[in-house]
């Protein structure tokens, strides 16, 4: 790992940010010798996928069930009784 002063990465750091995007290299940023920050491309963070439209209707139908289970009035209710219940 490169490591470099603040005042040169501040100098440099077009240059610094190329290297770490274009070689994959980690750079050390100091202050008075002592490590601050590191430049280096971020981790892949796990998005989730998007569903599709049969995938969502079964994800829904399956709340559904879960929650008629652990609350049977609620098959009774209506949209619009559901919402006003959310809001309370």
């Amino acid at each position: 790992m490169r490591e470099v002063g603040i005042l040169e990465a501040k100098t440099n750091l077009s240059a610094l940010v190329e290297a770490v995007d274009r070689d994959g290299e980690e750079i050390l940023i100091t202050k008075h010798g002592k490590p601050v920050a590191q430049l280096s491309k971020p981790r892949a963070t796990a998005r989730p996928r998007k569903l599709s439209g049969p995938e969502l209707a079964e994800k829904f139908r399956q709340l559904r069930e879960r929650i008629a289970r652990d609350n049977p009035e609620s098959l009774n209710l209506t949209w619009e009784e559901l919402k006003e219940d959310m809001r309370r």
